[in-house]
């Protein structure tokens, strides 16, 4: 996997957290392997919601129904790593 790309999502996902989601937080404090959920971010189910719409927005795929489950959502290096598969057109990689 290209590690700079990786990279680039991941501050991209930073951005989307800090930048439109409603959750009090900046870039710098968002660590890529912080939870998302419970013991890090805190994402609630309403704000996980609007992320994805966002995510789906700002790099121009839909998460197929099998892909809307906890594991992409570990933290945003993971994350990162499912989108990159989904940009590159992996779907093996991207429905984990």
């Amino acid at each position: 996997m290209n590690t700079e790309k990786t990279e680039n999502i991941v501050d991209q996902l930073r951005h989307i957290i800090a930048d439109q989601l409603d959750v009090n937080l900046s870039v710098a404090e968002i660590s890529p392997d912080t939870p998302l959920f419970e013991g890090g971010i805190g994402l609630d189910s309403v704000a996980i919601m609007e992320f994805i719409t966002l995510i789906e927005e700002n790099f121009g795929f839909e998460f197929a129904r099998d892909e809307l489950n906890l594991k992409p959502f570990e933290n945003l290096r993971v994350l990162s790593e499912f989108v990159n598969s989904k940009l590159s057109g992996d779907t093996a990689s991207a429905s984990t």
